[in-house]
């Protein structure tokens, strides 16, 4: 298949209108001239590029080969050729295309426009320009190496056209070594000037075509250059229209939040000065309150010791309760056992009482029988008397009975004394046993009343320590409480100090703030200025 069918005919050559992509560009008859006039490409860079043409055609294969060999071994080039509607063999022909109209010998306006959408075609796939303009060198490499041999070939065919002129004029072989230079008959040993020339001049000529090559692939580039550029300011200048829009925008979205915030940073400044005026009194009042809590703290301090010291008493109290409630138990056990003694003194006076009525009774009878032999002695004297004295014996007995009845009466009065004494003093004691009884019930109550009391004194005596205890405790805590609260609030009056100062900044950075409110206005105002000014010169450029 001719290369030449395939170039120009690829899946993306639709998207590209080159006649409106030259104008862009500027590429027009003038400006071509302009360049290669810039760069010394003329008529015989053509003409030597047309003799390069069969040398092209022989090794355009081989070239295009290697040259999408050396694409194909690394991945970012892979990835763009994998982007290409055509194929690697259809990619292959068009490069040997493209390699054919190097040396085409026309290099007019429809050249470089061809050149402009070839190079349109690797920016709609997307191929960085360092690719671009990178697979050159591979081209350089490529080519020269052809181009190279064609030098040498020509140098030796221009030296083998010397010898042979040199051995038809000047006769045998002898003369053509010493125009090398080797030969030993006198010569200066260098090589004759018409060899040299002529072995300069096919190495320039070959140097020449070298130059007439790198000056079109220069002219290519220059356009495919172009071609990115152009893209590029196409997306610039949509990205400036964006920035127009989005400046514009802006500018009507920004505009009223501006004056809302330079209104709003104004009445942040009058409060942040009125805030800047509490903290200030904040921080007086707070230093005032770190001092009662200083003095708070050593009152603390007082009524932990005093606590301590009421505990430590309550501990001694306890003691001596403890103490009491032991001579308590001990009163106790005594009046309990007075009580029994008393109890049995009791029992003895009532058993006296019962027997001194025995007694009483016995007395009675034996009043009684006195009475009785009393009688009988006064009728024993009056039987005696009758009698006339006649009989003796019976006047004893009568006297006799008479006298023991007398002395038994009067045995019986002192008995009844007796008793009688006996009986005032059973019933002094009983009266006194049983005020004694009642004295020691009394006291047997008074005392386990008071042991009842030091129980209850001992058990409040323990709560008091133990709840002294817990004063103490809670004083201790109270106090570390209470130095803490100071910490804070000394702590709390330097952070009111640093807020204060916060806020005089903050007045400051608002007062700074409400000022670049207007600075940033004035740049949004700016802004959109500046990027209409910039879109009409870069339209003006382009």
């Amino acid at each position: 298949m001719d290369p030449q069918s395939t170039f120009g005919h690829g899946g993306l050559n639709d998207l590209v209108e080159p006649d409106e992509l030259v104008d862009r560009i500027g590429l027009d008859d003038d400006e071509i001239e302009w360049r290669k006039s810039f760069i010394g490409f003329d008529s015989e860079d053509e003409r030597r590029l047309a003799d390069l043409r069969p040398l092209l055609e022989r090794n355009r294969e081989m070239i295009a080969d290697d040259f999408y060999e050396n694409l194909l071994a690394h991945e970012q080039t892979t990835e763009v050729i994998e982007r290409s509607p055509k194929g690697v063999d259809a990619l292959k022909m068009t490069q040997q295309a493209y390699l054919l109209s190097l040396a085409s010998g026309e290099y007019d306006e429809a050249y470089f426009k061809n050149r402009a959408r070839i190079g349109k075609l690797h920016d709609l796939l997307e191929m960085p320009l360092k690719h671009y303009v990178g697979q050159y060198g591979v081209y350089y490499d490529l080519l020269f190496d052809e181009v190279n041999d064609q030098v040498q070939a020509q140098v030796v065919d221009a030296i083998e056209s010397w010898a042979d002129e040199q051995t038809a004029e000047k006769g045998g072989l002898g003369r053509f070594v010493d125009a090398l230079g080797i030969g030993g008959d006198g010569g200066d040993g260098g090589l004759e000037d018409s060899f040299e020339r002529t072995v300069r001049d096919a190495i320039d000529a070959g140097m020449t075509d070298v130059l007439a090559l790198l000056k079109i692939i220069n002219l290519d580039l220059q356009v495919a250059t172009d071609t990115y550029v152009d893209s590029y300011a196409q997306r610039l200048e949509e990205q400036i229209e964006r920035r127009n829009r989005l400046a514009a925008a802006v500018e009507a979205d920004v505009q009223t939040p501006i004056d809302e915030l330079q209104t709003t940073s104004e009445a942040v400044a009058k409060r942040t000065v009125q805030i800047t005026e509490l903290t200030d009194s904040q921080q007086s009042n707070l230093a005032t309150a770190a001092d009662e809590i200083t003095d708070v703290s050593t009152a603390v301090e007082e009524i932990a010791a005093t606590a301590n010291e009421v505990r430590e008493q309550s501990e001694r109290t306890e003691a001596r309760v403890e103490r009491a409630r032991d001579a308590a138990d001990d009163a106790t056990q005594a009046l309990e056992t007075i009580e029994a003694a008393t109890d049995e003194v009791a029992s003895a006076a009532g058993a006296l009482e019962r027997r001194v009525d025995e007694i009483d009774s016995i007395v009675s009878r034996i009043d009684s029988l006195a009475e009785r032999t009393s009688m009988l002695a006064t009728s024993a004297g009056v039987e005696a008397r009758r009698a006339g004295g006649g009989s003796g014996a019976m006047a004893v007995i009568a006297e006799e009975v008479s006298s023991f009845a007398r002395q038994s009466r009067r045995d019986l009065e002192a008995i009844e004394t007796s008793l009688e004494g006996i009986r005032e003093e059973t019933e002094r004691t009983l009266e006194t046993t049983e005020e004694t009884v009642d004295a020691v019930d009394h006291g047997t109550t008074q005392v386990r009343d008071t042991v009842t009391q030091l129980e209850d004194i001992h058990v409040s005596a323990g709560r008091t320590a133990d709840g002294m205890d817990d004063v103490a405790a809670a004083t201790d805590q109270q106090a570390t409480n209470v130095e803490r609260a100071a910490d804070t609030v000394t702590e709390a009056a330097n952070a009111a100090e640093g807020i204060a100062e916060a806020a005089g900044s903050v007045a400051a950075a608002t007062e700074e703030q409400t000022a670049s409110v207007g600075e940033i206005s004035m740049a949004v105002d700016r802004l959109v200025e500046a990027e209409s000014t910039d879109h009409a010169s870069i339209s003006h450029r382009h």
